[in-house]
Protein backbone atom coordinates (compact mmCIF):
# COMPACT_ATOMS: atom_id res chain seq x y z
CA UNK A 1 0.00 0.00 0.00
CA UNK A 2 1.27 3.51 -1.18
CA UNK A 3 1.54 6.41 1.13
CA UNK A 4 -1.07 8.57 -1.24
CA UNK A 5 -3.37 5.54 -0.94
CA UNK A 6 -3.52 5.48 2.72
CA UNK A 7 -3.45 9.25 2.72
CA UNK A 8 -6.99 8.76 0.36
CA UNK A 9 -8.10 6.80 3.55
CA UNK A 10 -7.23 9.49 5.96
CA UNK A 11 -8.72 12.34 4.19
CA UNK A 12 -12.17 10.64 3.79
CA UNK A 13 -12.09 10.46 7.99
CA UNK A 14 -11.07 13.80 7.87
CA UNK A 15 -14.40 14.24 6.27
CA UNK A 16 -16.18 11.83 8.57
CA UNK A 17 -14.36 14.17 11.39
CA UNK A 18 -15.53 17.06 9.85
CA UNK A 19 -19.38 15.94 9.25
CA UNK A 20 -19.75 15.53 13.21
CA UNK A 21 -17.82 18.70 14.37
CA UNK A 22 -20.88 20.78 15.62
CA UNK A 23 -18.24 24.12 16.59
CA UNK A 24 -16.84 24.28 13.43
CA UNK A 25 -19.09 23.27 10.55
CA UNK A 26 -17.47 22.26 6.93
CA UNK A 27 -17.05 25.62 4.96
CA UNK A 28 -17.78 27.98 8.08
CA UNK A 29 -13.86 29.12 8.02
CA UNK A 30 -13.53 29.21 4.29
CA UNK A 31 -10.70 31.87 3.30
CA UNK A 32 -9.55 32.01 6.86
CA UNK A 33 -5.86 31.03 8.28
CA UNK A 34 -4.42 29.87 10.84
CA UNK A 35 -0.67 30.72 12.38
CA UNK A 36 0.49 27.66 14.77
CA UNK A 37 3.85 27.49 16.02
CA UNK A 38 5.41 23.69 15.78
CA UNK A 39 8.78 22.58 16.50
CA UNK A 40 11.89 21.71 13.69
CA UNK A 41 13.28 18.60 12.46
CA UNK A 42 10.60 15.64 12.66
CA UNK A 43 7.36 17.62 14.49
CA UNK A 44 7.92 20.38 11.25
CA UNK A 45 8.07 17.04 8.55
CA UNK A 46 4.94 15.38 10.22
CA UNK A 47 2.70 18.33 11.39
CA UNK A 48 3.09 19.57 7.78
CA UNK A 49 2.05 16.25 5.85
CA UNK A 50 -0.54 14.72 8.23
CA UNK A 51 -2.42 17.45 10.22
CA UNK A 52 -3.14 20.43 7.77
CA UNK A 53 -4.76 18.05 5.21
CA UNK A 54 -7.04 16.36 8.03
CA UNK A 55 -7.29 20.17 9.39
CA UNK A 56 -8.25 21.93 5.81
CA UNK A 57 -10.73 18.91 5.33
CA UNK A 58 -12.12 19.85 8.75
CA UNK A 59 -12.65 23.27 8.89
CA UNK A 60 -12.19 24.77 5.13
CA UNK A 61 -9.61 26.92 6.69
CA UNK A 62 -5.86 27.20 5.87
CA UNK A 63 -2.99 26.97 8.51
CA UNK A 64 0.40 28.65 8.25
CA UNK A 65 2.62 26.23 10.58
CA UNK A 66 6.15 28.38 11.90
CA UNK A 67 8.69 26.05 13.54
CA UNK A 68 10.58 27.37 16.53
CA UNK A 69 11.88 25.99 20.02
CA UNK A 70 9.34 26.15 22.66
CA UNK A 71 11.67 28.89 24.30
CA UNK A 72 11.53 30.88 21.22
CA UNK A 73 7.43 31.03 21.51
CA UNK A 74 8.01 31.81 24.97
CA UNK A 75 10.12 34.64 24.12
CA UNK A 76 7.74 35.71 21.00
CA UNK A 77 4.88 35.76 23.30
CA UNK A 78 6.16 37.39 25.97
CA UNK A 79 7.51 40.40 23.51
CA UNK A 80 4.17 40.77 22.13
CA UNK A 81 2.02 40.18 25.52
CA UNK A 82 -0.75 42.45 25.37
CA UNK A 83 -1.15 43.32 21.17
CA UNK A 84 -1.55 40.61 18.56
CA UNK A 85 0.24 37.72 19.76
CA UNK A 86 2.36 36.35 16.18
CA UNK A 87 0.59 32.95 16.38
CA UNK A 88 -2.67 31.40 17.81
CA UNK A 89 -1.78 28.28 18.68
CA UNK A 90 1.36 27.07 20.45
CA UNK A 91 3.30 24.08 21.30
CA UNK A 92 5.25 23.27 24.07
CA UNK A 93 7.31 20.81 26.16
CA UNK A 94 6.53 20.76 29.91
CA UNK A 95 8.83 23.15 31.46
CA UNK A 96 8.32 25.99 28.73
CA UNK A 97 4.44 25.13 29.02
CA UNK A 98 4.17 26.34 32.96
CA UNK A 99 6.51 29.12 32.32
CA UNK A 100 3.63 30.04 29.38
CA UNK A 101 0.56 29.07 32.57
CA UNK A 102 2.60 31.21 35.15
CA UNK A 103 2.91 34.68 32.43
CA UNK A 104 -0.34 34.48 31.75
CA UNK A 105 0.64 33.52 27.71
CA UNK A 106 -1.99 30.64 27.09
CA UNK A 107 -5.49 30.42 27.78
CA UNK A 108 -7.65 27.83 29.71
CA UNK A 109 -8.34 24.88 27.66
CA UNK A 110 -12.39 23.84 27.26
CA UNK A 111 -13.01 20.57 26.61
CA UNK A 112 -16.47 21.41 25.40
CA UNK A 113 -14.93 23.20 21.96
CA UNK A 114 -12.82 20.00 21.87
CA UNK A 115 -14.70 16.44 20.96
CA UNK A 116 -11.39 14.49 20.71
CA UNK A 117 -10.36 15.86 24.37
CA UNK A 118 -12.73 12.79 26.22
CA UNK A 119 -10.88 10.03 24.53
CA UNK A 120 -7.14 11.28 25.83
CA UNK A 121 -5.54 9.23 28.46
CA UNK A 122 -6.83 11.22 31.79
CA UNK A 123 -2.89 12.33 32.21
CA UNK A 124 -2.73 14.19 28.92
CA UNK A 125 -6.08 15.63 30.00
CA UNK A 126 -4.31 19.60 30.78
CA UNK A 127 -6.50 21.80 32.35
CA UNK A 128 -4.27 24.40 29.41
CA UNK A 129 -4.24 22.01 26.75
CA UNK A 130 -4.17 18.39 25.79
CA UNK A 131 -0.30 16.11 25.69
CA UNK A 132 -0.33 15.73 22.27
CA UNK A 133 3.07 13.24 22.51
CA UNK A 134 5.43 11.74 25.16
CA UNK A 135 8.83 12.55 23.88
CA UNK A 136 11.60 9.50 25.01
CA UNK A 137 14.99 10.39 24.43
CA UNK A 138 18.13 7.71 24.56
CA UNK A 139 21.26 7.45 22.73
CA UNK A 140 21.44 7.68 18.67
CA UNK A 141 24.52 6.12 16.77
CA UNK A 142 26.08 5.20 13.54
CA UNK A 143 26.18 1.39 13.30
CA UNK A 144 28.76 1.34 10.25
CA UNK A 145 31.47 3.17 12.95
CA UNK A 146 30.20 2.12 16.23
CA UNK A 147 30.53 -1.48 16.31
CA UNK A 148 29.21 -1.99 20.08
CA UNK A 149 25.76 -0.99 20.32
CA UNK A 150 26.20 1.58 23.72
CA UNK A 151 23.81 0.80 26.37
CA UNK A 152 24.08 3.55 28.84
CA UNK A 153 25.05 7.62 28.37
CA UNK A 154 28.60 5.71 29.85
CA UNK A 155 29.37 5.21 26.80
CA UNK A 156 29.33 8.54 25.80
CA UNK A 157 32.67 9.07 27.40
CA UNK A 158 34.47 6.25 25.52
CA UNK A 159 38.03 7.16 24.57
CA UNK A 160 37.49 5.61 20.81
CA UNK A 161 34.54 8.44 20.73
CA UNK A 162 36.94 11.84 21.21
CA UNK A 163 35.73 14.44 18.99
CA UNK A 164 32.62 12.22 17.50
CA UNK A 165 30.06 13.10 20.29
CA UNK A 166 26.85 15.15 19.54
CA UNK A 167 24.26 17.29 22.03
CA UNK A 168 21.93 19.72 22.13
CA UNK A 169 22.20 23.21 23.91
CA UNK A 170 20.34 23.89 26.74
CA UNK A 171 17.48 25.88 24.59
CA UNK A 172 16.40 22.27 23.62
CA UNK A 173 14.38 20.35 26.09
CA UNK A 174 16.25 17.08 24.63
CA UNK A 175 19.71 18.82 25.74
CA UNK A 176 18.15 20.12 28.99
CA UNK A 177 16.87 16.65 30.10
CA UNK A 178 19.70 14.90 29.27
CA UNK A 179 22.05 17.45 31.77
CA UNK A 180 19.17 16.24 34.17
CA UNK A 181 19.34 12.97 33.22
CA UNK A 182 22.88 12.74 33.98
CA UNK A 183 23.45 15.22 37.12
CA UNK A 184 20.75 12.72 38.62
CA UNK A 185 23.10 10.02 38.03
CA UNK A 186 25.75 12.01 39.44
CA UNK A 187 24.00 12.18 42.62
CA UNK A 188 22.54 15.93 41.55
CA UNK A 189 18.69 17.40 42.04
CA UNK A 190 16.51 19.73 40.52
CA UNK A 191 18.13 22.02 43.16
CA UNK A 192 21.44 21.17 42.62
CA UNK A 193 22.68 20.66 39.15
CA UNK A 194 26.36 21.39 39.91
CA UNK A 195 27.33 17.04 40.05
CA UNK A 196 25.87 17.31 36.41
CA UNK A 197 27.98 20.15 35.01
CA UNK A 198 31.41 18.56 36.52
CA UNK A 199 30.53 15.51 34.61
CA UNK A 200 29.92 17.18 31.34
CA UNK A 201 32.95 19.12 31.28
CA UNK A 202 34.50 16.02 31.49
CA UNK A 203 33.04 15.09 28.18
CA UNK A 204 34.25 18.01 26.56
CA UNK A 205 37.14 15.72 24.58
CA UNK A 206 34.47 13.99 23.25
CA UNK A 207 32.23 16.72 22.05
CA UNK A 208 32.27 17.46 18.25
CA UNK A 209 29.57 19.77 18.38
CA UNK A 210 26.76 21.61 20.51
CA UNK A 211 23.75 21.88 18.03
CA UNK A 212 21.26 25.13 18.63
CA UNK A 213 17.65 22.54 17.77
CA UNK A 214 16.70 19.41 16.17
CA UNK A 215 17.26 20.05 12.49
CA UNK A 216 21.09 21.17 13.10
CA UNK A 217 21.28 17.82 15.18
CA UNK A 218 20.03 15.94 12.44
CA UNK A 219 22.04 17.14 9.95
CA UNK A 220 25.18 16.19 11.92
CA UNK A 221 24.31 12.83 11.71
CA UNK A 222 23.64 13.24 8.07
CA UNK A 223 26.41 14.48 7.29
CA UNK A 224 28.69 12.26 9.35
CA UNK A 225 30.03 14.83 11.21
CA UNK A 226 28.90 12.75 14.66
CA UNK A 227 28.96 9.30 15.15
CA UNK A 228 26.99 9.10 18.58
CA UNK A 229 25.07 10.94 20.75
CA UNK A 230 21.45 12.27 22.62
CA UNK A 231 18.63 11.91 20.54
CA UNK A 232 15.04 11.63 20.64
CA UNK A 233 13.40 8.29 19.58
CA UNK A 234 11.20 9.83 16.53
CA UNK A 235 13.51 12.31 15.10
CA UNK A 236 16.47 8.91 15.12
CA UNK A 237 13.69 7.04 13.65
CA UNK A 238 13.10 9.79 10.81
CA UNK A 239 16.22 9.82 9.91
CA UNK A 240 17.27 5.93 9.76
CA UNK A 241 13.75 5.61 7.29
CA UNK A 242 15.62 8.26 5.11
CA UNK A 243 18.32 6.57 4.54
CA UNK A 244 21.15 7.85 7.16
CA UNK A 245 22.57 5.04 8.98
CA UNK A 246 21.49 5.69 12.34
CA UNK A 247 20.28 3.54 15.53
CA UNK A 248 18.73 4.63 18.72
CA UNK A 249 18.73 2.83 21.97
CA UNK A 250 17.00 3.04 25.35
CA UNK A 251 19.67 3.90 28.02
CA UNK A 252 20.04 1.13 30.86
CA UNK A 253 19.38 3.41 33.96
CA UNK A 254 16.01 4.65 32.47
CA UNK A 255 14.21 7.01 29.80
CA UNK A 256 13.90 10.26 30.39
CA UNK A 257 10.52 11.47 28.70
CA UNK A 258 8.30 14.38 29.27
CA UNK A 259 5.09 15.59 27.38
CA UNK A 260 4.85 17.57 24.68
CA UNK A 261 1.48 20.02 24.46
CA UNK A 262 -0.69 22.03 22.69
CA UNK A 263 -2.34 25.52 24.01
CA UNK A 264 -4.38 28.09 22.68
CA UNK A 265 -2.49 31.24 23.10
CA UNK A 266 -4.02 34.25 25.07
CA UNK A 267 -5.90 36.49 22.78
CA UNK A 268 -5.44 34.36 19.81
CA UNK A 269 -7.15 36.19 17.07
CA UNK A 270 -8.83 32.64 15.69
CA UNK A 271 -9.60 30.86 18.37
CA UNK A 272 -12.43 28.68 17.23
CA UNK A 273 -9.92 27.86 14.86
CA UNK A 274 -7.02 27.02 17.28
CA UNK A 275 -9.66 24.96 18.88
CA UNK A 276 -10.36 23.09 15.60
CA UNK A 277 -6.79 22.42 14.92
CA UNK A 278 -5.50 21.12 18.26
CA UNK A 279 -8.46 19.04 18.22
CA UNK A 280 -7.41 18.07 15.25
CA UNK A 281 -4.16 17.28 17.07
CA UNK A 282 -5.73 14.59 19.10
CA UNK A 283 -8.20 12.97 16.96
CA UNK A 284 -7.54 9.35 16.52
CA UNK A 285 -7.08 9.63 12.92
CA UNK A 286 -4.48 12.18 12.76
CA UNK A 287 -2.96 10.16 16.01
CA UNK A 288 -2.90 7.01 14.13
CA UNK A 289 -1.36 8.45 10.99
CA UNK A 290 1.46 10.16 13.12
CA UNK A 291 2.41 6.69 15.20
CA UNK A 292 3.25 5.14 11.46
CA UNK A 293 6.60 4.99 10.19
CA UNK A 294 8.50 6.83 9.48
CA UNK A 295 7.45 9.55 12.23
CA UNK A 296 6.43 7.22 15.23
CA UNK A 297 4.89 9.87 17.22
CA UNK A 298 3.80 8.33 20.53
CA UNK A 299 0.05 8.68 20.46
CA UNK A 300 -1.86 10.23 23.68
CA UNK A 301 -5.54 8.87 22.48
CA UNK A 302 -6.83 6.19 24.29
CA UNK A 303 -8.59 4.83 20.94
CA UNK A 304 -4.94 4.40 19.48
CA UNK A 305 -3.31 1.72 20.60
CA UNK A 306 0.51 1.51 20.33
CA UNK A 307 1.95 0.01 17.31
CA UNK A 308 4.68 -0.08 14.69
CA UNK A 309 7.95 0.84 16.41
CA UNK A 310 6.26 2.82 19.09
CA UNK A 311 5.41 -0.81 20.87
CA UNK A 312 8.28 -2.48 19.67
CA UNK A 313 10.54 0.33 21.35
CA UNK A 314 8.72 2.84 23.72
CA UNK A 315 5.95 1.33 25.24
CA UNK A 316 3.28 -1.74 24.76
CA UNK A 317 0.57 -0.04 26.97
CA UNK A 318 0.23 3.56 28.30
CA UNK A 319 1.64 1.59 31.77
CA UNK A 320 5.08 1.67 30.06
CA UNK A 321 5.26 5.05 30.07
CA UNK A 322 5.08 5.75 33.55
CA UNK A 323 8.09 3.57 33.91
CA UNK A 324 10.26 6.33 32.44
CA UNK A 325 12.33 9.29 34.04
CA UNK A 326 10.61 12.15 34.88
CA UNK A 327 11.86 15.73 36.11
CA UNK A 328 10.25 18.58 38.29
CA UNK A 329 9.77 21.07 35.67
CA UNK A 330 8.68 23.88 38.33
CA UNK A 331 12.07 23.34 40.00
CA UNK A 332 13.57 23.61 36.78
CA UNK A 333 12.40 26.78 35.36
CA UNK A 334 13.53 28.17 38.71
CA UNK A 335 17.26 27.92 37.41
CA UNK A 336 16.83 27.40 33.75
CA UNK A 337 17.91 30.97 32.70
CA UNK A 338 21.19 30.55 35.06
CA UNK A 339 22.08 27.05 34.07
CA UNK A 340 22.04 28.31 30.17
CA UNK A 341 24.05 30.77 30.64
CA UNK A 342 26.71 28.57 33.12
CA UNK A 343 26.00 25.94 29.71
CA UNK A 344 26.78 28.71 27.12
CA UNK A 345 29.85 29.75 29.03
CA UNK A 346 31.14 26.05 30.25
CA UNK A 347 30.17 23.99 27.44
CA UNK A 348 29.29 25.98 24.46
CA UNK A 349 32.12 28.02 24.44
Amino acid sequence: MTFEMSRRGFLASAAAAAAGLALSPRGAFAADELVAATFGGTWANVQKQILPPYFVKRTGASVVQSPMLATEQIAKLTAAKGNQPPFDVAMLDEGPALEAIDAGLIAKYDPAKSPNFAALNPKFQGTFGPAITMQAIGIAYNPKTVKTPPTSWEDLWKPEYKGRVGITSLASTLGLAFLLDINRLAGGTEANMEPGFKKLKTLLPNLAAVSANFGAHGALFQQGEIDIGVQNFNFAEELKAKGVPIEFVRVDTGTPAWKTTMHIVAGALKPELAYAYVDSQISPEVQSEMQKSPWNVIPTSSKVPYAGLVAEKIAKTPTDLDKMVFFDWAKVNQNRAAWTQQFNRDIRA
